[in-house]
């Protein structure tokens, strides 16, 4: 009896296995397994890392040509969220959001706040970072605080990030020194939109055309959205007239290219341009070479700069 049990416990299992049964319950053994749930957007932290890990997903399953073009392709950026990539190099590989930077090498990126931004991020390992720092939105085309995740993977680095409204004092911009010009350039124009968002356009603009607010060779200069200047505390004058029209001075002709002074300037990028041209110093009277930055911010353009003596050159 026992004999018989045992041959028709095998004859059953047999029976099973050959109708394809056995894969029938195990499919539904894997139904009720709980798939992991994708972060909600309203986690943006943990949102930001999940898209990076689905980037670095697509690279292990479709290697690295499909994760570049995907990731370069503007059909992917997802209002505030995209991914960037660069090499072992930390050279820019993927960046559909500003593909300018393609070829470049992420260590040398300046930032808006703090020059050595690139450099910063670039230190991220196989642990990974978060990288906090101002950046422009590109839903809102304002400077906002942003927060990177990147993370190394093959030596590729895969990062992503979020938006955080800026709320700005411009009663405590930040300590620089000027004996780095370029770092206080920067920061006397972000206090500049600093107060642009605190107290608005029209009483920024009345503070930057008060000559009291000139400090020695630095000075901000302000225009709307049509380049036509709003604050300009030298050269009252300007105001009301368009920064287009502006020339460059006749002695500067290494840089004539056929466009105005002015139309270079308003060229200017919602993360910031560097342009040098002569120009008359208010602190010495003598005209020097200036470098100037400025930059977009809600339309807006803001910029400032400072004068290199031309018997130092």
């Amino acid at each position: 009896m026992r004999n018989y049990f045992i041959i028709l416990l095998v004859l059953t299992l047999t029976v099973i296995y050959t109708t394809g049964c056995e894969k029938q319950m195990v499919d539904s053994v894997m139904d009720v397994v709980d798939q992991p749930d994708v972060p909600s957007k309203d986690d943006p932290e943990a949102y930001a890392v999940a898209l990076v890990q689905s980037a670095i997903d697509l690279y292990k399953s479709d290697g690295k040509d499909a994760v570049i073009s995907y990731h370069n392709d503007p059909a992917n950026i997802d209002g505030q969220w995209y991914v960037f990539i660069t090499d072992e190099n930390d050279i820019f590989i993927a960046h559909a959001q500003s593909p300018h930077l393609i070829d470049q090498d992420l260590k040398v990126l300046p930032g808006i706040d703090r020059l050595d931004l690139g450099a910063e991020i670039a230190m991220a390992t196989e642990e990974g970072k978060w990288t906090d720092y101002l950046w422009p939105n590109p839903e809102t085309n304002k400077l906002e605080q942003k927060r990177t995740w990147s993370i190394r993977y093959d030596g590729y680095l895969f990062a992503s990030g979020y938006y955080v409204p800026w709320k700005p004092d411009p009663a405590t911009p930040p300590v620089v020194s000027k004996e780095d010009p370029a770092a206080y350039t920067h920061a006397i124009v972000l206090e500049a939109i600093a107060r642009y968002e605190y107290t608005g356009k029209e009483a920024t603009a009345t503070y930057y055309n008060d000559k009291t607010n000139i400090d020695g060779q630095w000075y901000v200069f302000i225009t709307d959205e049509n380049d036509h200047f709003v604050a300009h505390a030298p050269r009252p004058d300007f105001i009301g007239t368009d920064l287009k029209d502006v020339e460059w001075l006749d002695e500067d002709v290494e840089r004539h290219d056929g466009s105005t002074l002015g139309t270079k300037i308003a060229m200017a990028s919602v993360t910031g341009d560097w342009i040098d041209y002569l120009w008359p110093n208010p602190e010495s009277g003598v005209t020097e070479l200036k470098r100037t930055w400025a930059i977009r911010h809600d339309g807006y353009l803001f910029g400032s700069g400072y004068y290199i003596s031309t018997e130092t050159q």
